[in-house]
């Protein structure tokens, strides 16, 4: 008994190292093995998806592989079978896949199977939207459903079109006025809810969404008599008052009037008590490199170097990074880190859809979450900022971004590089490297370039009927190239891009290759811009480009060069240095 007893123990023993062993090789392989998301190579995702012992990492392996964009709807389906199990923040992700993956295999009881069940699973998870949306029709008692629990949620604004193609009920113009009024197919559901009869408030409601959508006299005329009493709606039609200036503003535009009268004591006094204010990044590089400015012209080198080199230690970035860069004649420190950690940016779920590769789901939460408010603080402009070129709006997501950064969203060198990152992505570089290189151009400053003209956003048309990536002037691109491209030629990028280019060469070699007069001529003209020119274009460059007396591209030209440095920098690519 006594030896059967040992056994036992011996046996117990054993069992026991066993588990401490296995807990210890898991512990390791959770350390080893490395983290999964979009930017996963193949192999691994393959390998993972079908070998991997721990199920949670099979299925976002096999989520990821799902959502790349060359995946077909029965190989999605195959990746997704069985993984909508368990309370995870994914599965209600998996089951709107799954469903819509057998909708587009004409499966339509399967995906109807799925949309159910999700509903009864989730009922509160912003997919559901999506499944009152495809299980309902317009105006039924599912898709009502669906504007009340997820009034800003795409779906339902979706839904509001379609219910106002079938029946034209005015309720369906004031949803999307409410929640989504530059949605697709608003403007429409919007004008005929103005030939109703409104309410005040929600007239005015549908004049705001109407001006957003930037149809100005349809705004005025859903007005009518309520014109003078309703100052939201003009300020988006720009025929309220304009705003008084702020105080950042107005001290700089006494510290600019002084520099333009070349009263360096002055400016540096006035520059000093703007240093007395909060300011945000941006705004405190202007105000250093100014000072640095002045004390050179007031002969101090020795303490103009000094604040340059400060201000390329804090904020290396935009245009006053690169003449701070340029007086000093050297470049900026390394930046601290090649690829920030975006970590507590956005929302884990948000950020973990992000990095699955599922930005519309990313985007349709967030959208849910806050209930359609807009995004106001620096740090709310540059969260929609990132989740919305996620989704590839860049139009509105750059603005946002150029907002965040001037209200001083980043704090500390780390976060500046991480948003200027998000600022300045790098669509159709290699299709702007390609025209550059063919014109002799920098890409940066082509890239820089349309940027700033078109927020990369080829569709775009100006008021003034410019087109495209870099926004070019039919008559323009007519006498660029023959035949004269069309405005739909104009609208492709492949098009639009060398042509571009080909007009910033000739504005380079009509400004002697000066990049400043060269950016004020493709913005106001080479007419205009030629007559500005002076001996400060070149002794005081800086000056020259607050001298110019048309405000949009004082800006621009400011923007532009900016854009050209931080592209250098972020891309090590420091050319014409």
């Amino acid at each position: 008994m006594q030896l059967r007893g040992g056994g036992v123990l011996l046996i117990s023993i054993a069992a026991a190292g066993t588990v401490v062993i296995s807990s210890a090789l898991q512990q390791g392989l959770q350390q080893i093995r490395p983290e999964l998301d979009r930017h996963s190579s193949p192999t691994l995702l393959r390998r993972t998806a079908r070998f991997d012992p721990d199920p949670s990492r099979r299925r976002l392996a096999r989520l990821i592989l799902a959502n790349q964009g060359d995946v077909s709807a029965s190989r999605q389906q195959w990746l997704l079978h069985a993984q909508g199990w368990g309370d995870n923040p994914l599965s209600p992700v998996v089951l709107k896949q799954q469903a819509l993956a057998a909708r587009a295999l004409g499966q339509q009881e399967r995906s109807d199977r799925r949309w159910t069940e999700l509903l009864q699973r989730f009922p509160a998870a912003a997919p559901s939207a999506d499944a009152l949306y495809y299980l309902g029709q317009p105006g039924d008692e599912q898709h009502q459903e669906l504007l009340q629990r997820f009034a800003a949620h795409p779906a339902a604004l979706a839904a509001a079109v379609d219910w106002d193609r079938q029946t034209q009920d005015p309720r369906a113009g004031l949803h999307l006025a409410a929640w989504g009024a530059r949605w697709p197919g608003a403007d429409a559901a919007l004008q005929r809810a103005c030939l109703r009869d409104l309410g005040d408030q929600q007239r005015e409601q549908v004049a705001t969404a109407l001006a957003q959508q930037g149809d100005l006299d349809a705004a005025l005329n859903c007005l009518g008599d309520l014109r003078p009493t309703a100052p939201k709606t003009l300020q988006w039609l720009g025929l309220a008052a304009e705003a008084p200036l702020s105080p950042e503003q107005q001290a700089w535009e006494q510290s600019r009037s002084l520099l333009l009268e070349r009263d360096w004591n002055g400016a540096q006094e006035a520059l000093q008590q703007q240093l007395e204010q909060p300011l945000t990044p941006p705004l405190l590089a202007r105000v250093r490199f100014w000072l640095g400015l002045s004390a050179w012209e007031l002969g101090d080198a020795e303490q103009a170097r000094q604040i340059w080199q400060q201000l390329l230690r804090e904020h290396p970035f935009g245009y006053y990074g690169w003449r701070a860069s340029e007086r000093l004649q050297q470049a900026p420190d390394a930046l601290p880190l090649e690829s920030p950690p975006a970590e507590g940016l956005l929302p884990k779920d948000l950020d973990q859809l992000l990095a699955l590769g599922i930005p519309v789901e990313a985007w349709e939460q967030w959208r849910m979450q806050r209930g359609g408010r807009p995004a106001e603080s620096p740090r709310e402009l540059w969260q929609e900022g990132v989740l919305r070129l996620g989704v590839g709006d860049r139009w509105i997501a750059l603005e946002q971004l150029d907002r965040a950064q001037l209200l001083g969203a980043a704090e500390g060198l780390s976060q500046q590089v991480l948003l200027e990152q998000h600022r300045h992505p790098r669509n159709f570089e290699q299709l702007l490297d390609e025209a550059a290189g063919n014109e002799q151009l920098d890409p940066d400053l082509l890239l820089g370039l349309a940027r700033q003209e078109s927020r990369l956003t080829p569709t775009v048309r100006s008021s003034a009927g410019a087109i495209g990536l870099l926004q070019l002037l039919p008559s323009t691109a007519a006498e660029l190239d023959d035949p004269a491209p069309s405005e739909d030629d104009l609208l492709q990028p492949e098009r639009n891009a060398p042509l571009g280019a080909r007009y910033l060469k000739e504005m380079l070699n009509a400004a002697d290759g000066n990049p400043f007069l060269a950016t004020a001529s493709y913005n106001a003209g080479p007419g205009a811009a030629g007559s500005w020119r002076n001996d400060d274009l070149d002794a005081i460059p800086e000056l020259w480009v607050e001298a110019i007396p048309y405000p949009e591209t004082r800006i621009y030209v400011k923007k532009v060069l900016g854009n050209r440095w931080t592209y250098a920098l972020l891309g090590d690519r420091l050319t014409n240095h």
